[in-house]
């Protein structure tokens, strides 16, 4: 998926006819938004991204979507896209978050729950903090071609040093785990298990060519022929200190097995002293 290129509505409305009929909400809530950006000046484009824009939505897919206001009506229209979204259709809740921008400013994520069960994280921002079309995002509205070209955001890029950071994150919780235990604190280990395991998740996302692979997990899920990595069923226990135990030996040995993986896609130095301490903390061997 990518930009339909044009500007103004009608390539996004016929994008928006050929989804099926199990995702026809979404389409009649994007319609929506569209109707609004032909009404309002303001609104400069409208970006899709998430399943329903990589063509695998579903009845239970989120709208995770993007919309640009003009710089000079910014942030004055935010309220004008919340009155929009709210006459949608009956609102079961919503908040709203500030969304990381630019030198020092902030977007806004409006995310809104309807009453019948559809979500909508909308993700308000000035048009021109939008530098073009991120991967397997699809531009419903762009009257100045702001999405015209192709854009890497920074959640798709990995660098020597994030590489490092995240398989030393994955080793110290390994390692960190083990004081848990020994503490009795079987919650605190659980939560430490989780925390490694999801660096491995961005590591083994990274080593398959993941669009995102800070997104871990679901970057993965969201690769075509994507597999998990093996052995890694076996990290998943209860709350039983010993099952803890044996799922973070088991988890080391995952990591061990995808390190190398990802360090043919970003060739980083690996975190060898945080490696050995983890592995004889878990009673492994350190080499």
């Amino acid at each position: 998926m990518g930009g339909l290129g044009g500007t103004g509505t009608p390539g996004g409305r016929s994008w928006l006819s050929q989804l099926p009929p199990e995702v026809s909400a979404q389409r009649d809530l994007l319609g929506i938004l569209l109707d609004a950006a032909e009404a309002d000046p303001a609104i400069r484009w409208i970006e899709l991204a998430g399943s329903l824009a990589r063509g695998a939505g579903d009845e239970l897919s989120d709208i995770d979507a993007g919309l640009g206001i003009a710089d000079g009506q910014w942030p004055d229209t935010v309220a004008a896209v919340q009155e929009v979204i709210r006459a949608a259709g009956p609102i079961a809740d919503e908040f709203e978050q500030p969304f990381g921008g630019e030198a020092g400013q902030n977007a806004r994520h409006l995310f809104t729950l309807y009453a019948s069960g559809l979500q909508l994280s909308l993700v308000v921002q000035p048009a021109s903090w939008r530098a073009g079309l991120p991967p397997l995002s699809v531009a419903l509205y762009d009257v100045d071609g702001q999405l015209a070209r192709p854009w890497t955001p920074a959640a798709a890029l990995v660098t020597v040093q994030t590489a490092r950071e995240w398989a030393s994150l994955a080793w110290l919780a390994l390692g960190d785990l083990v004081k848990y235990l020994d503490r009795g604190s079987a919650w605190e280990a659980r939560s430490q298990l989780e925390a490694a395991r999801s660096q491995t998740w961005r590591l083994w996302a990274l080593a398959i060519g993941a669009i995102y692979p800070a997104f871990g997990l679901t970057s993965v899920l969201d690769t075509p022929g994507q597999a998990v990595p093996p052995g890694m069923e076996s990290t998943a226990p209860g709350l039983d200190p010993a099952a803890l135990a044996t799922a973070a030996a088991a988890l080391a040995g995952v990591l061990d097995q995808v390190l190398p993986l990802a360090q043919q896609a970003v060739p980083f130095e690996p975190p060898a002293g945080l490696r050995a301490w983890a592995r004889t903390r878990l009673g492994l061997p350190a080499g």
